[in-house]
């Protein structure tokens, strides 16, 4: 191997778009990394100000109405209704290429019903604009919280509801669950 070669072959295992095993992006602030934490025990935490009870996405180190530091974050109901939704068809990427192969990427905006609107994943793709929808969090492969929306007609008080769409978004980790890395 010469050394034009090796050097192709470095710079293909240090580009994360050429990577065989791809993760989606992971570029979050403290405060981002924060939601994730809280996040990954519960179904949907959001910060709520002590001082004017606003609720507050995304995350921030202040309230976006008093500007009060005193922020926690308390388990949210999910419901709300989907207020756009598109189809992401590229991405720069090699995580969401590979998922986009086959179909396009439904995200959308949710407006919850305790206040703020979100952005999620869609996990089913029959949710129209105006339809109510729930919103839940998922830890993703590179251990970060993502947002997904499904029908709120859908029961998922249960994790197999969950994992079902989740699984259909390509968003689960099968080699872990296969006992794999």
């Amino acid at each position: 191997m010469n050394l034009g070669e090796k050097m192709r072959r470095r710079l293909k295992l240090n580009r994360p778009s050429l990577r065989a095993r791809s993760r989606p992006p992971k570029q979050r602030s403290p405060v981002g990394r924060q939601f994730s934490v809280v996040n990954l025990p519960v179904s949907l935490a959001l910060q709520h100000c002590r001082s004017c009870a606003h609720v507050q996405y995304p995350p921030t180190e202040l309230c976006s109405i008093c500007l009060d530091d005193a922020l926690t974050y308390r388990e949210t109901s999910g419901r709300g209704v989907l207020l756009a939704r598109s189809a992401l068809h590229h991405s720069l990427w090699e995580f969401f290429k590979r998922r986009l192969r086959s179909a396009p990427w439904l995200i959308g905006s949710v407006k919850l019903d305790v206040g703020p609107v979100v952005i999620v994943h869609i996990g089913c793709d029959t949710i129209k604009a105006g339809d109510p929808v729930q919103v839940f969090s998922h830890t993703d492969v590179s251990q970060e919280v993502v947002l997904v929306a499904a029908p709120s007609a859908l029961d998922l008080t249960g994790s197999a509801a969950r994992l079902n769409i989740i699984s259909s978004l390509g968003l689960d980790q099968p080699a872990l669950r296969k006992g794999g890395i």
